[in-house]
C-alpha cells in the first residue's frame, strides 16, 4: 500500500496557545496535549511552529497504522507506534519539547511514551512559537477532542 506523506495544509489547524518571546540563548519550550482521534481512519496533528509556520515540530499520527510522519522539515515518516491502531476517543499522549542552544533548536517528540528524531532547525532572534492541533479534512464543527494541555516555556540554561 502505497499512501502519500501527508502535507500540514492538508489538516484544519486549531491553535492553543502561543509563548511569550523566547529570547534567551538557552531556553526550553514543551508543548503536552493529549490527543482524541474521533476516527481510526482520519490522520490527526500536532504542533508547535514560529509564526511564518516553516520552523519548529509538526507532527501527523495515522491512527490506523501508528504513522508518525514529520510535517514541516521534509523528513516524511520518522517511525511507527508500537501499539496500533488507536482506538476512537482514546486519549493520545503528546509531548514536543524543544531545546535552544543560541540560533539552533533541537526537537524531541514523544508520542504514547516512544520518541522518534526529529530533525533540529536554526531559528534567529526572539521567536514566539504557536501550539496547535488538528485533523485532516475536517471542516466546520468536526474539531479535534484534546485535553491536559501544558505550554512552558523555561528561561534558563539546559543541559546539553
Amino acid at each position: 500500500m502505497n499512501v502519500a506523506i501527508p502535507e500540514l495544509s492538508q489538516f484544519s489547524l486549531e491553535e492553543l496557545g502561543q509563548t511569550p518571546a523566547v529570547e534567551k540563548p538557552n531556553a526550553e519550550v514543551s508543548f503536552k496535549v493529549d490527543l482524541e482521534p474521533s476516527r481510526v481512519t482520519r490522520r490527526v496533528v500536532v504542533g508547535i511552529m514560529d509564526e511564518s509556520r516553516k520552523r519548529g515540530i509538526a507532527v501527523g499520527i495515522y491512527p490506523a497504522t501508528g504513522e508518525v510522519c514529520d510535517l514541516c522539515n521534509g523528513a516524511g515518516v520518522i517511525g511507527y507506534l508500537a501499539n496500533t491502531p488507536l482506538p476512537p476517543g482514546t486519549p493520545v499522549a503528546c509531548d514536543l519539547t524543544l531545546y535552544r542552544f543560541g540560533q539552533n533548536f533541537v526537537c524531541s517528540v514523544r508520542i504514547q511514551g516512544e520518541i522518534f528524531l526529529y530533525p533540529a532547525f536554526s531559528l534567529g532572534g526572539a521567536a514566539k512559537l504557536t501550539a496547535f492541533v488538528g485533523q485532516e479534512g475536517a471542516q466546520g464543527a468536526d474539531k479535534l477532542a484534546w485535553s491536559a494541555l501544558r505550554l512552558n516555556v523555561i528561561e534558563q540554561p539546559v543541559a546539553a
